[in-house]
C-alpha cells in the first residue's frame, strides 16, 4: 500500500453504516464529484447478532452501494465484502460483481454463520494487508473506504488496536460506529481516526442505523474529497419582528459572508460563521419584567475542548445578565451533561444573578459521550416538576450541543414529551458536526424561531440578543405536568411493595427515601380497599455481635455476613408477596425498588428477579450509577419502569413521574 497517491479512508462501523456522497444532510448521488471509490464492507456474523439484524446489514450494503455509480471504469465505484466471527470469511473482492445486478445476487449468497467469537482484529489486519492490493481489484488513485459492522467488543482487543494502527499508518481514515449496549466506547476511540468526535458514533440497535446514513455520508465526502474555497457576500437581510415584545426589532443587519466550497465542479454553500443577530445596542435587558422559568442544558462531552466549554459558560453568563432574575421574576436552572447529567442549580436555588454566576464559576468540565436525551428527561421530569415549576409563567429549555447525541431517537422522544407538556425548547448547535435534523427534532415549532446554529464557540455571542428577545416573547402554555394530580382509579386488587436496603443506604438516605415513599402513597387511593401497600427495608447483618462470654479466635472477628440487595429480592418473593404476610393470591403485584451507587451486587440481584413471577418491577435509580444495572432489575420496556434521579437532592421532584408510571400500570388488567 506504500506510495499510493490516493486517499485511503476506512469507516469502521460497529453496527451498520451507510456511507455515500451527501451534502447538507441528504443524499445527492454524484455530489462527491468525479471520484473513484473502492469500498470494502466487513460485517459481523457472530452469534450475538440475530438473523434479522444480519439481514439488515446486507440491506445496508445494498442501500449504500446504490448511492454510488457501480462499475469497472476508472471513475466508478467498486465494492468488496468480508464477514467475520471466529475467523474472517472473504465473500468477494473488489474486482468481482462490478454491476448492480451482480452485486445484488452476490449479497443474496452471503449467509449468517452465528460464530461464537468476534475476531475484529484479524479481520482489520487482513483488510489492511490484502483487500486494497491491485491484484484484487483495488486502484491506487481511488478513495479507499472500509465499513466494518459489529455489535460488540472484539475478541482480542490488543490485536484490534494493532490492526487499527496499521491502517492509520497507511493513511486510512477509520470511522467507528458502535451498535447496542455491548460496544465499549473506549475501544471505538482506539480504533477510530482522531479526533473521536468526528469519527466515533453509537446507535442503540440495527434498526437505528438508518438515522446515521446522512451523517456518515457527509463525513465520508468531507474526509476524502479535495476541496477549494471562495467567499461570496450576501445582501442585507431584514430581521423579523418578534411578537409580544416591547420595542420590536426593525433594524437591518448584514449577516456574514457565506463560504462556498467547490468540489470538482459542484458548488456547496457552507454554514456561515454566525446567524444574523439584532442590533447589540438595543436594550433587551430584563424582558420588560416578564417572569419565566428557564433551564440551560450545556454539552460537556469529550468532543468539546475545555477552552470552548469556558466560552459556552461565558455566553450563558452574558445571557443570564439580560434577564430580571429573582424568585418572583425570571428563575434560572442549569445542568451540564455528557455520560451523566450534572445539576448545577435549580429553581429552588437562591435566585440572584451574583449567586448563580458564582455557582457557574465552580463548574468543572465532565467529558464523556453526548447523552442529550438524559438531560432533556431530567429537566422535564425533575427540573419542571409540579413541586418547583410555576404554572403561570412560560417554561423554557435552551439546549447547547456541538454534535450528535448518543441516541438521536431517544433525544427526539424526550423533546417531544417536554413539548407536549407545554415546554418551549430552543436548540443551539455549535460547530460543523451538528446534525440539523436533530436540532429540529429537539426544537419547538416553527423551527426557524427555535433553532440556532453557529460555526464555533468563539462566535456564540453574536446570537445573544436575538436569543434573549425570542425567549422573552414566549407566553405560558397549559402545562400538563403542572396540573393537580388526581388519585389513581384502581378498580382491581393490587399489592404494592416498596423495597430499599437500609443497611447499605445508611440512615440519612433511608430517611429521604422513607419521606419520598410517604409522599407517593399520600397520592394513592387506599380507601377503596383495592390497593394494599407494604414496605421492606430491613436487611440485618448476621454474626455481628461478639460478647465477652464467648471466647473466640482472632479470625472469628472477620466472620460477619454482610447482606446485599439479593436478599431483599428473595424476601420480596418469599415474604412481601406471600399470602401468610397479607398478599392476595390473584392480586396484581407491583414492586418499587430503590437503588443507588452504594447498592452492591446488583448483577446477582438481577439473577434473583426471576423469583418475582408476574410482577411489575419499577426501579428508582439515584445518583451516578450504571443504568444498565437498573434496566436488568426493571420490567420491560425498561423506559416505562425506570426513574433516574441524579442525586438525593432531587428525589422529591420525581414523585409525580413515579406516580404517573404507577397509574399507567394500575389501569392495566392482570396478565
Amino acid at each position: 500500500m506504500d506510495g499510493r497517491s490516493g486517499i485511503l479512508c476506512v469507516v469502521l462501523i460497529l453496527v451498520s453504516l451507510e456511507v455515500a456522497c451527501a451534502v447538507n444532510g441528504r443524499f445527492h448521488p454524484g455530489q462527491c464529484g468525479n471520484e473513484a471509490f473502492d469500498i470494502v464492507f466487513a460485517i459481523d456474523t457472530s452469534s450475538s447478532i440475530w438473523k434479522p439484524d444480519f439481514d439488515r446489514q446486507l440491506k445496508f450494503i445494498r442501500d449504500v452501494s446504490n448511492q454510488f455509480d457501480i462499475g469497472r471504469s476508472d471513475l466508478q465505484t467498486r465494492i468488496g465484502v468480508i464477514s467475520f466471527a471466529d475467523s474472517y470469511y472473504l465473500q468477494f473482492h473488489l474486482w468481482q460483481n462490478n454491476r448492480p445486478d451482480l452485486l445484488d445476487r452476490a449479497l443474496n449468497r452471503v449467509h449468517h454463520r452465528a460464530g461464537r467469537k468476534t475476531n475484529t482484529g484479524d479481520t482489520l489486519k487482513y483488510i489492511a494487508k490484502y483487500m486494497f492490493q491491485h491484484r484484487y481489484g483495488s486502484r491506487p488513485f481511488a478513495n479507499h473506504v472500509v465499513i466494518v459492522i459489529t455489535d460488540g467488543r472484539s475478541q482480542d482487543r490488543k490485536k484490534t488496536i494493532e490492526a487499527a494502527k496499521l491502517m492509520r499508518a497507511s493513511g486510512i481514515h477509520v470511522f467507528a460506529i458502535g451498535v447496542g449496549d455491548g460496544v465499549e466506547y473506549r475501544e471505538l476511540e482506539e480504533i477510530a481516526t482522531r479526533p473521536p468526535e468526528d469519527y466515533v458514533f453509537e446507535v442503540d440497535d440495527f434498526k437505528s442505523l438508518d438515522a446515521m446514513k446522512y451523517i456518515i455520508a457527509n463525513k465520508t465526502c468531507q474526509g476524502t474529497l479535495r476541496t477549494t474555497t471562495t467567499t461570496t457576500p450576501l445582501p442585507t437581510v431584514p430581521s423579523r419582528p418578534i411578537p409580544g415584545v416591547i420595542n420590536p426589532v426593525t433594524q437591518y443587519t448584514r449577516p456574514p459572508p457565506v463560504t462556498v466550497t467547490h468540489v470538482d465542479g459542484v458548488t456547496i454553500p457552507n454554514q456561515p460563521d454566525v446567524q444574523a443577530d439584532i442590533d447589540p445596542s438595543l436594550n433587551v435587558t430584563n424582558c420588560g419584567g416578564k417572569p419565566a422559568d428557564i433551564y440551560f442544558a450545556l454539552d460537556a462531552s469529550n468532543s468539546i475542548w475545555p477552552e470552548d466549554f469556558k466560552k459556552q459558560l461565558n455566553f450563558v453568563r452574558d445571557l443570564i445578565s439580560l434577564f430580571d432574575v429573582s424568585a418572583t421574576k425570571t428563575r434560572i436552572g442549569l445542568v451540564t451533561f455528557s455520560d451523566t447529567v450534572r445539576p448545577i442549580f435549580d429553581f429552588n436555588t437562591k435566585q440572584e444573578k451574583s449567586n448563580l454566576i458564582a455557582l457557574m464559576n465552580n463548574i468543572t468540565f465532565m467529558s464523556g459521550r453526548t447523552k442529550t436525551s438524559d438531560a432533556l428527561k431530567f429537566i422535564h421530569e425533575q427540573g419542571f416538576s409540579r413541586d418547583v415549576a410555576r404554572r403561570e409563567v412560560a417554561h423554557i429549555i435552551l439546549v447547547f450541543t456541538d454534535g450528535i447525541s448518543k441516541t438521536p431517537h431517544e433525544t427526539a422522544r424526550e423533546a417531544e414529551l417536554a413539548k407536549r407538556d407545554g415546554i418551549y425548547l430552543f436548540s443551539i448547535g455549535i460547530g460543523m458536526s451538528v446534525e440539523r435534523t436533530e436540532l429540529e427534532d429537539i426544537a419547538s415549532e416553527p423551527v426557524d424561531d427555535y433553532v440556532f446554529h453557529v460555526s464555533n464557540f468563539s462566535v456564540l455571542n453574536t446570537i445573544k440578543n436575538i436569543l434573549a428577545i425570542k425567549t422573552c416573547a414566549l407566553q405560558p402554555e397549559d402545562y400538563v405536568a403542572d396540573t393537580d394530580v388526581k388519585k389513581c382509579d384502581i378498580n382491581m386488587n393490587t399489592d404494592l411493595m416498596f423495597v430499599y436496603d437500609s443497611a447499605q443506604l445508611g440512615i440519612p438516605r433511608t430517611r429521604k427515601i422513607t419521606k419520598f415513599v410517604y409522599d407517593v402513597t399520600a397520592n394513592l387511593n387506599l380507601e377503596s380497599g383495592h390497593l394494599k401497600v407494604g414496605r421492606l427495608l430491613e436487611n440485618c447483618i448476621s454474626n455481628a455481635d461478639t460478647y465477652l462470654t464467648s471466647q473466640r479466635q482472632n479470625m472469628d472477628f472477620d466472620e460477619i455476613y454482610f447482606p446485599d440487595f439479593r436478599r431483599m429480592i428473595r424476601r420480596l418473593a418469599s415474604q412481601g408477596f406471600a399470602e401468610p404476610y397479607g398478599a392476595r393470591r390473584y392480586a396484581k403485584k407491583v414492586a418499587v425498588l430503590f437503588i443507588d451507587d452504594a447498592t452492591e451486587n446488583l448483577k446477582q440481584a438481577a439473577d434473583e428477579i426471576v423469583r418475582l413471577t408476574n410482577t411489575h418491577t419499577f426501579v428508582v435509580a439515584i445518583g451516578d450509577m450504571d443504568v444498565f444495572a437498573a434496566a436488568n432489575l426493571a420490567s420491560k420496556p425498561a423506559n416505562d419502569y425506570i426513574v433516574h434521579i441524579p442525586s438525593y437532592k432531587y428525589l422529591h421532584t420525581a414523585k409525580y413521574t413515579l406516580l404517573q408510571k404507577l397509574c399507567n400500570i394500575f389501569s392495566k388488567p392482570v396478565q
